[in-house]
């Protein structure tokens, strides 16, 4: 299938394994990813289509000083930050997600019986191989050539459990080596930086839900040399050249700075009608999230792309009819300008889900999807993208 824009499923078949031992004070977490491809597209040269390690790292977890709680995570990390929706991903995903090799200092501090004060620190490694590596990269995710570190910090507040505001800060600070390949934008060899400056804002309450707000500025600095320490930024970007080419523009150098605000509720209407009583979700529910996203390009070296704006909005509900069958519908749309028009795209997404019983995770789905592009977004008369899917797939836990 040839598509654009955000689909309503993880494409591709695979599976994931996640292992921990240890004891109270110290425990091991290894993850394991693998995906069923032909031979053809797994391997050591290839690492992103075939088996590979996803997490692994030791969790340090000392006795608490009073009211202060600390725990230290050393290893092969993967974080998310600032997601608006109710788990923190939400139906647009994070507005900051970090991966690499080194340590996170976590910390949890009691103030008051109805004030909670936590912070973060770390400092991630994405070492790079020479441009002359003749088997390609040891991870899917890191460019051939490149090294790349960030420092990242973050702190907030929960009041009551119900309001959270937090801050989040990472600088991505990337080296480029390379001496005979270019980068993406084939601009000069030059090192870089990604800044991200996020704030969060979240209401929690029984029984309507969560209403998550999330807003900050990304300051690109020749962000061409800036790999992947910042996987994920804004729109399903795979961090620093993915946001440069989507908001910033081909011609700007890796320079400019992106700001962008986003939103999510989510609520259950069962548990609104059935209040003031608990809703246990062993019973016919329909469920609703709602997200819309802005963004702007507020400076950039290239001028087709300075004071450019985009605008997302997500509909995802699942209507729980029995134990064994629900309903389901997803609708995406989303429009930004580009140096060849404006770039749109959006679907309806209509499927049947059937599960184990009310509170079952696993499932399997029949999703029919229709898909409207622009001409910017579909530009390839001799090869369009599919305008009708159907797929069915399913995932389990055990």
């Amino acid at each position: 299938m040839l598509s654009a824009g955000k689909i309503p499923f993880w494409g591709g078949a695979g599976g994931s394994l996640n292992l921990q031992y240890g004891t109270p004070v110290v425990t091991a977490y290894v993850s394991y990813y693998y995906r069923v491809n032909s031979e053809s597209f797994q391997g050591y040269t290839n690492p992103g289509a075939g088996p590979a390690f996803g997490t692994a790292y030791l969790l340090l977890t000392p006795a608490p000083i009073r009211t202060l709680r600390l725990n230290f995570r050393v290893g092969a990390i993967t974080e998310v930050y600032a997601g608006p929706g109710q788990w923190g991903w939400g139906i647009f995903g994070p507005m900051l997600a970090l991966r690499g090799y080194g340590e996170t200092t976590n910390g949890e501090w009691d103030l008051t019986r109805d004030a909670r004060v936590s912070f973060s620190h770390g400092l991630l490694v994405v070492p790079g191989v020479p441009e002359d590596f003749a088997r390609g990269n040891y991870n899917s995710y890191i460019e051939t050539g490149v090294s790349n570190y960030v420092n990242h910090a973050h702190l907030g507040i929960v009041l009551k459990n119900q309001y959270t505001f937090k801050l989040h800060y990472a600088s991505d600070h990337g080296t480029d080596d390379r001496k005979y390949l270019t980068n993406f934008l084939r601009t000069p060899r030059q090192d870089g930086r990604m800044d991200s400056y996020i704030g969060e804002a979240r209401w929690q309450s029984y029984p309507w839900g969560q209403v998550g707000l999330s807003g900050g500025l990304y300051d690109f600095v020749h962000a061409a040399a800036v790999s992947d320490g910042v996987w994920w930024g804004v729109d399903f970007t795979q961090g620093a050249k993915d946001m440069v080419n989507k908001f910033v523009g081909p011609h700007s150098a890796g320079n400019g700075k992106v700001a962008v605000v986003g939103a999510e509720y989510n609520f259950s209407v069962s548990s609104i009608l059935w209040a003031p009583r608990t809703f246990t979700g062993q019973a016919p529910d329909l469920r609703v999230a709602i997200a819309a996203m802005l963004t702007r390009t507020v400076a950039s070296d290239d001028p087709q792309y300075r004071d450019m704006n985009g605008y997302y909005a997500g509909l995802e509900t699942e209507y729980r009819m029995t134990s064994l069958f629900s309903l389901t519908f997803q609708a995406y749309g989303e429009d930004r300008y580009t140096n060849i028009g404006t770039w749109s795209v959006y679907s309806l997404n209509p499927g049947i889900a059937f599960h184990t019983d009310w509170l079952s995770t696993d499932r399997i789905q029949l999703i029919y999807g229709r898909r409207f592009y622009s001409r910017a977004a579909d530009p390839n008369t001799a090869q369009p993208l599919d305008r009708n899917m159907i797929a069915l797939g399913g995932y389990m836990t055990f």
